[in-house]
């Protein structure tokens, strides 16, 4: 079975083509994700030696230009240098698709569709005509947060060929991180990680990359002998400090980010004089913010207008109002009861029917809501 490629390998194996000799006409890069899009606009730029970038090289984006505009400057030559680069972010704003109003299986699919028309300065059919016979000499790097959907002529003209490279960058998602982290530092800095400290790291920033990047680099900067990075380097040199509170909590809860729940919960008892006390407290706090979704849920399929139930239910505060409705999209009206299961073994639990420590019984009740 072929080894399936990661967004970093797919990333290596897109910058080595942009700097080797099999370099092609056109590139078009997809995703949420900017971090790989930017990486590779810079080796886009690269291939333009800096001594020549003032005539060889166009930065544009989609509000600001028109395909008509762009066509014309691909078809140009390069003035006293080997090739000149065209890039283009956001591109597909040059087509002014529908703002705001893409329907449901759009996007789920992360694709988007095109009208017929153009703004006034050129339409789809210039940029299909130019990718089927591009400039050899001229580099066309387009960018786009989604990809155009494969029914539409752009789609059709941007697939995969000999004279196109095209893709789509998933988002890199939480559980993914620690092995991006790793990956990334033994691409990049020849550095390797123990376990837990890749951990600590991928919980204190996030699936933010570009930060990502920044610490992963600092602690290469920072490594004093030739050994795996520990959880000690990590606190010691990206700085991590941050106690975290019940309502960070409550929100890692309401995402369902077992991780980043697990590891506030393992903090707080780390904090708490009376672990026991401090789990019954947790459980009742529990208990009450869920009975407010639960009460949401109901009173919302009686058909009461938002502003009945935030009467009914008690809730002054409108943002905590919507954050409570989002969670309900993760625990629906069916999920409740169970809920309170979970929350009446952990308060059975932690008072005498159980010989676990309160740590214990606090993570795996956290476990079973977040599964």
């Amino acid at each position: 079975m072929a080894k399936r490629s990661t967004s970093l390998s797919d990333l290596k194996s897109f910058l080595e083509e942009l700097g080797g000799p099999d370099i092609k006409p056109v590139y078009a890069f997809f995703g949420e994700e900017t971090f790989f899009l930017d990486r590779l606009q810079e080796a886009a730029i690269a291939v333009i030696p800096e001594e020549a970038r003032d005539f060889n090289l166009d930065v544009l984006y989609g509000d600001e230009v028109k395909v008509d505009k762009v066509v014309t400057m691909c078809r140009s030559f390069p003035m006293m240098a080997e090739r000149r680069a065209v890039i283009v972010r956001d591109f597909m704003k040059m087509f002014d698709p529908r703002q705001g109003t893409a329907d449901q299986e759009e996007q789920q699919s992360g694709e988007i569709s095109l009208d017929a028309s153009g703004r006034g300065g050129g339409a789809p059919d210039d940029l299909v005509a130019y990718l089927k016979q591009p400039n050899p000499s001229t580099l066309l790097f387009l960018t786009n947060e989604k990809r155009p959907a494969a029914n539409t002529k752009i789609g059709a003209a941007l697939k995969k060929s000999k004279i196109v490279t095209s893709h789509t960058f998933q988002p890199v998602d939480e559980f993914q991180l620690p092995k991006w982290i790793t990956d990334w530092a033994a691409m990049e800095h020849n550095l390797a990680f123990e376990d837990q400290a890749v951990q600590l790291l991928a919980f204190h920033v996030g699936n933010h990359l570009q930060q990502l990047v920044v610490e992963i680099e600092k602690l290469a900067s920072g490594r004093k002998e030739d050994r795996a990075v520990s959880d000690a380097d990590v606190r010691e040199l990206v700085g991590l400090s941050r106690e975290y509170t019940m309502f960070d909590f409550q929100d890692a809860l309401f995402e369902k980010k077992t991780g980043k729940a697990m590891m506030i919960a393992h903090q707080m008892m780390k904090r708490a004089d009376n672990q026991a006390g401090e789990v019954i407290r947790i459980v009742s706090y529990l208990y009450a913010i869920f009975g407010k979704l639960w009460l949401i849920q109901r009173l919302a399929r009686k058909g009461l207008t938002p502003e009945q139930i935030r009467d009914t239910a008690s809730i002054g505060n409108i943002y905590y109002y919507e954050k409570l409705v989002k969670a309900g999209r993760n625990y629906p009206l069916s999920a409740c009861p169970w809920l309170f299961e979970v929350l009446l073994d952990a308060d059975k639990a932690i008072k005498g029917f159980s010989r676990q420590t309160p740590e214990a019984i606090l993570l795996m009740t956290v476990r079973k809501i977040t599964s």
